[in-house]
């Protein structure tokens, strides 16, 4: 097994970060492009997808999800409210605790925005064959793994 110089490494990273925010800006130009009239913040289109995942939850749960400041996540979600995506409301048993969710109109745009994300990577991985595209997968698995370390 070769070893790997430090420059190797470094080299190699530095492509793929490059490459992954190439294909991030892609993935929300071709969501951008899903006749969407709403425009949002990518920041805003991260917290719709968390919303989408997790359905309901606090703001201090969306924010440690999104790994920004309660106050970046507060902010991100006054603009969504504006934009009728997300609606807010009080806990039952503790009125302190501020709960969010996706409006039927946010949760409608999500759907939209993924759908189009899907059929977008549907389009590039149909031509992979399966054995390359679950190595594809192993690897960014092992990558999300070790970045949520």
């Amino acid at each position: 097994m070769a070893h790997n110089t430090e420059e190797e490494v470094a080299a190699f990273t530095r492509q793929a970060v490059m490459l992954i925010l190439h294909i991030m800006r892609n993935l929300r130009s071709a969501g951008m492009e899903a006749d969407l009239d709403i425009e949002l913040s990518y920041p805003q289109i991260l917290a719709l997808y968390a919303l989408l995942e997790k359905r309901t939850c606090t703001m201090s749960e969306l924010s440690k999800w999104l790994k920004i400041s309660h106050g970046v996540a507060t902010r991100t979600v006054d603009r969504l409210v504006e934009k009728g995506m997300v609606e807010r409301r009080h806990g039952s048993e503790d009125r302190r605790v501020v709960l969010v969710s996706l409006s039927p109109e946010g949760e409608d745009y999500a759907e939209k925005m993924i759908t189009c994300h899907l059929e977008e990577m549907n389009k590039v991985f149909s031509g992979v064959p399966a054995r390359e595209r679950e190595g594809f997968i192993s690897l960014l698995a092992q990558i999300d793994k070790q970045l949520e370390k």
